[in-house]
């Protein structure tokens, strides 16, 4: 051992030091400790040791706490973890905690069945979870999913219903529902249900629909369903009506798509007693008849896209009583029109090419399959007829006259006979909530694509991601924000507090990062601080 002196001003500081040899066999040298200050009293020189000696101090772990403690208190608040335990019940590694951490990490950081113990042992889960990280390995996790996917997608439902029941008081009074289906795809062509059909994501892989139930003022999942990836939008509502006949909840009202509300389904509904608040396809003659109407602009309303018009008025629509309420936009209007008259344009202009060709003028049926298929999407427009072995196409000028009646207008139909028109144009424009959750699930919850999973482990994989979505449905509702901006952003500021267990002269302590600005205005604004921090010192 050698002394080093460092002098600081009139002061000379003296530490211990300490020679070694580094890996290539050099001399070199380190602090050992500090000794004091030296001091030349009558001539004598002396080191004078600190007056209060620091304890030796031992930092132990530092991990990753501020958004990993939020996000977990939120699921212990409101029972989450405890009833997937008492409806999931197993032994060894416990459903709750496991899927819990599932979700979490799905939020803050998605990894690998593999590489989710590494994770792991960089926040504070397990300070909350009392799993220790070598437990979480592919095979346990594995098992736990083996488990879950016992209850099939039935009890998987049931499950859902269950945890809504949790939370759905945060909901004051009734609200209405939101009823959607998403796609995610896959890489594998292997699993039943992962199948070819209309692909959402426009990529030509093999996918799965997953349909959704939400409430629309808070945007709080109710349950999901996993169908074939063929299978069409329209023939889901007869299923969901027995699931949502399962909800003990104050239903307002069921506002559906265009594209799922066809004849059968809208008298299924209304025989079934639930009020609906629709967007109706102009396919059929009734919706059509309809909307062929002139509208006055004395009922006006401010959306944000822009300024409607519309009527309301008491109509039966396929044998159901309700109202249609037909709205109209200027800027939908020539939107709409200019897009028909140059398909009707570039399709006049093809039939044009076709009879001067004189390709198919020997051969009928070949010059009728080519006019086909030049008018293919407007073929309503148009008038083709053969007399005496001569084809020929002409406008169908009434069509197209009752077409410009419908320019720039939409038919939006209820059995909801309190709300006045503004309430239900409201309520159906605001439907894209669903599509905003089903964008969080695909881009923040890495919903897509899944890589791999057996037929059972898919519906396992997106109650996963419907975990995750309910956890940050909660941490939404605390933030008491109405959008979704800002709230990654706030997570990410809690995610920069760290827990630091330090053993200070063989006492344990618990040290948090000194809190920033922002970090404590998020953390007020949750009223979680007492849960968050209980035990810790800031």
């Amino acid at each position: 051992m050698a002394k080093t002196r460092i002098k600081r001003g009139n002061k000379v500081y003296v530490y211990e030091r300490e020679n070694y040899r580094d890996e290539f066999g050099k001399v070199k040298h380190r602090k050992a400790q500090y000794l004091g200050i030296e001091e030349t009293i009558d001539g004598k020189t002396r080191i004078i040791p600190p007056k209060k000696r620091q304890k030796d101090i031992e930092i132990t772990s530092s991990v990753r706490y501020g958004d990993i403690a939020t996000l977990y208190t939120l699921l212990k608040k409101y029972n989450i973890i405890d009833t997937l335990n008492d409806l999931i019940p197993r032994r060894g590694l416990p459903v709750g905690e496991v899927l819990t951490t599932l979700a979490v990490n799905h939020i803050v950081n998605r990894e690998t069945l593999n590489m989710l113990s590494k994770w792991y042992q960089d926040t504070a889960l397990e300070d909350f979870i009392k799993i220790p990280s070598d437990k979480l390995n592919s095979t346990n996790l594995g098992a736990v999913m083996g488990t879950v996917k016992k209850l099939v997608p039935e009890g998987i439902v049931d499950v859902c219903i269950k945890l809504f029941d949790k939370i759905k008081h945060l909901e004051t009074g009734s609200t209405s529902l939101l009823y959607d289906i998403t796609s995610t795809y896959f890489y594998s062509t292997k699993l039943p249900k992962a199948r070819y059909g209309h692909n959402r994501d426009e990529n030509n892989q093999p996918q799965i629909n997953i349909s959704l139930v939400a409430t629309k003022d808070k945007g709080l999942p109710i349950f999901f369903r996993t169908y074939e990836g063929n299978i069409t939008d329209v023939t889901t509502i007869k299923q969901m009506i027995l699931d949502v006949k399962r909800i003990d909840f104050n239903i307002d009202a069921l506002i559906l798509d265009r594209g799922m509300a066809s004849k059968t389904n809208l008298k299924a509904l209304a025989g079934n007693q639930i009020k609906i608040i629709g967007g109706i396809p102009l396919t059929s003659n009734e919706a059509k008849e309809l909307v062929e109407c002139d509208i006055s602009e004395e009922n006006e309303l401010i959306r944000p896209s822009g300024l409607i018009y519309y009527e309301d008025k008491p109509e039966t629509l396929f044998g159901i009583k309700g109202r249609a309420i037909v709205c109209f936009n200027h800027t939908d209007l020539e939107h709409e029109r200019s897009l028909r008259l140059k398909k009707i344009a570039v399709a006049e202009k093809r039939i044009a090419e076709i009879f001067n060709s004189h390709e198919c003028n020997e051969n009928l049926s070949c010059l009728e399959n080519e006019i086909k298929a030049a008018i293919k999407g407007v073929s309503d427009y148009f008038i083709v007829t053969n007399d005496d072995g001569k084809v020929s196409v002409s406008p169908n000028v009434d069509n197209r006259k009752k077409a410009k009646l419908r320019d720039g207008k939409c038919l939006i139909f209820t059995t909801d006979f309190e709300k006045n028109a503004p309430e239900v144009i409201s309520l159906y424009f605001e439907k894209d909530i669903i599509e905003k959750i089903f964008n969080c699930f695909k881009s923040w919850l890495d919903l897509q694509p899944v890589r791999h999973f057996d037929e059972g482990h898919i519906d396992v994989y997106v109650f996963v991601c419907y975990l995750a979505y309910l956890t940050l449905a909660l941490y939404k509702h605390h933030l008491g924000t109405n959008g979704w901006e800002g709230v990654k952003e706030s997570l990410d500021e809690l995610g920069r507090i760290r827990k630091t267990t330090l053993t200070l002269g063989g006492e344990k302590i618990d040290k948090i990062t000194v809190l920033t600005k922002e970090q404590k205005e998020i953390i007020e604004k949750l009223d979680l601080k007492d849960k968050l921090f209980l035990g810790c010192s800031l």
